[in-house]
């Protein structure tokens, strides 16, 4: 990526996405081969009068050298730090920006998946009150992508393409419309299309669909819907009216729906990456809410280690609608990246539900939200089950049936 083209998309995330200003605090995440871009998404937000910027290096291998090699009495083992870290940053609001683009995405291929989920959940009840949090938008977040040689190659060999002598720059290429950094002003046509979402949004409210049926390609879903649910797209607002885009891209409108409710089988349209490996041809059957059956063709060892996470991690927390006209559709490429891929196919989400589209929840106790359908889990993860050959149909209390998505695309 060329440094006018870097600067570009670092004024696009930190000040439409994250809108960062005076005082702020930012929190940006990415491996350590995405500092030029964490760099300019610094020095950006500095320039819009952040207070502090803190840059954050996960790094892959070295949880699959503890995976591999730890002794199993220390791998459920947490540093106080890193939880008391998680408590600073919602003790004091820190947004946070996060680059997705593996250095390596063959990191944890092969890794024994018992291990993988146990210090996968330690790690996530240790920032529980981070991540809820975020879930509830009380801090600004976006997730963002970031190319990398390897990951670039993945993706067009998946395609059966050549990218050439610089795959990362290839992909960059191919995310430069998608991510609208074509656009004369790419903050204005952000804009426009967040507001396109949230119409949308509103329009499904409108029909008070009081369930969803997903036919085609395997799959025969009802999603029972609440009374509570209510459609989000375009963007996100916390509790003190600050607007926020989640991810960029952005496709999708979805809602969080009764989690007692989702009947019928599942069928995965596109592979996605579960505790670090690529699960292939995955399927769902749901009776009263939960999956009782599921397979893969390919790594089911990790999508069944990560379903056993916890009870809530077997329910949905969403569902959501996308065009199958959108631009990451129609560009023909697997990204194999849960953020970029979940915003080209309408999909499902096992684990935790949304506050934001699940209304009436505040002030309630975990118990008291799950009285009312809402999920609880420590884990979210999106499943793409949409597709141009995949029909969506709505029905109301009244027994009306609504038609919502034919052949993929909207009719509403």
């Amino acid at each position: 990526m060329d440094q006018d083209s870097m600067r570009r998309y670092a004024k696009l995330l930190v000040g439409t996405c994250a809108g960062i200003g005076e005082g702020g605090r930012l929190r940006i995440v990415g491996e350590a081969c995405h500092r030029p871009l964490m760099h300019a998404l610094a020095e950006e937000a500095y320039r819009r009068g952040a207070r502090l910027v803190r840059l954050e290096h996960p790094d892959p291998h070295l949880v699959r050298i503890r995976i591999d090699h730890s002794q199993d009495a220390w791998l459920d083992d947490v540093s106080a730090q890193l939880e008391r870290e998680a408590e600073v940053y919602v003790e004091e609001a820190w947004a946070s920006i996060v680059l997705v683009g593996d250095e390596d995405p063959l990191a944890l291929e092969g890794a024994d998946m018992g291990r993988v989920q146990r210090q996968s959940r330690a790690r996530s009840k240790a920032i529980a009150k981070f991540r809820e949090s975020m879930m509830q938008n009380r801090q600004v977040w976006c997730i963002a992508p970031a190319p990398t040689e390897a990951w670039a190659k993945a993706v067009f060999e998946m395609a059966g393409r050549d990218p050439g002598p610089a795959p990362a720059e290839s992909l960059w290429a191919a995310l430069v419309p998608i991510l609208g950094l074509d656009a004369e002003d790419p903050a204005l046509a952000l804009s426009r299309h967040a507001q396109t979402l949230m119409a949308r949004a509103r329009t499904l409210d409108s029909l008070h669909l009081d369930s969803l049926h997903f036919e085609g390609e395997g799959t025969d879903l009802r999603v029972g819907l609440s009374p509570r649910s209510r459609w989000i797209g375009g963007g996100s607002k916390t509790p003190d009216g600050q607007f926020f885009l989640p991810n960029h891209p952005t496709e999708e409108v979805f809602t969080s729906p009764d989690a007692r409710r989702t009947e019928g089988r599942a069928s995965c349209t596109r592979p996605l990456r579960v505790l670090g490996s690529l699960v292939q041809g995955a399927w769902f059957e749901f009776e009263a809410g939960q999956v009782v059956r599921w397979g893969a063709r390919e790594n089911l060892e990790a999508l069944s280690a990560w379903l056993d996470t916890d009870p809530g991690a077997r329910r949905l927390g969403e569902v959501a609608l996308v065009d199958a006209t959108g631009p990451i559709f129609a560009c023909g490429l697997v990204f194999d990246n849960g953020l970029i891929d979940e915003n080209a196919a309408s999909h499902i989400a096992l684990g935790a539900a949304y506050t934001e589209a699940f209304e009436g929840t505040e002030g309630l106790d975990e118990a008291g939200r799950e009285a009312l359908g809402f999920n609880e889990s420590l884990v979210h993860n999106d499943y793409m089950i949409g597709s141009e050959k995949v029909d969506v149909t709505g029905r109301d209390a009244s027994g009306r049936e609504i038609p919502i998505l034919r052949a993929g695309r909207f009719v509403i």
